[in-house]
């Protein structure tokens, strides 16, 4: 999940088609992948929740949340992705969109700069 998300950041669209699994690949990965990063900076990363009660079956799911920005605006992405594991290699399989986290203006801010999140993101983003 974390190398997904690294390779959104730096724009590897070869190692996000490699990583997808092969059942759920499309002709237009690559154009929608080019223009998704064209479009947003990724901020912040934040694993919500692992599920590995089905490693030994090659299964793992991972809830998590990604902070952006957008054409100016910031967003979340918060995804529940289910990831299977073929020939010793993990590959996303599907994920189910998830409404955006609440942040509580005491919460530490998702950016990492150990302020609280009404003092920095949360002033009028």
């Amino acid at each position: 999940m974390r190398s997904r998300y690294s390779a959104f950041c730096t724009g590897n669209i070869d190692y996000l088609i490699a990583t997808h699994h092969p059942s759920q690949r499309t002709a237009a990965d690559r154009e929608t992948l080019a223009q998704t990063m064209a479009e947003t900076q990724w901020l912040a990363l934040r694993v919500l929740h692992t599920d590995e009660s089905q490693i030994a079956a090659g299964v793992g799911v991972v809830e998590f949340v990604a902070f952006y920005k957008n054409k100016g605006v910031f967003g979340q992405l918060h995804e529940k992705s289910e990831f299977i594991r073929q020939s010793d290699r993990w590959y996303y399989l599907k994920g189910v969109l998830l409404a955006p986290i609440k942040l509580d203006r005491n919460d530490p801010c998702w950016c990492g700069s150990g302020k609280k999140y009404k003092r920095c993101h949360g002033s009028g983003e």
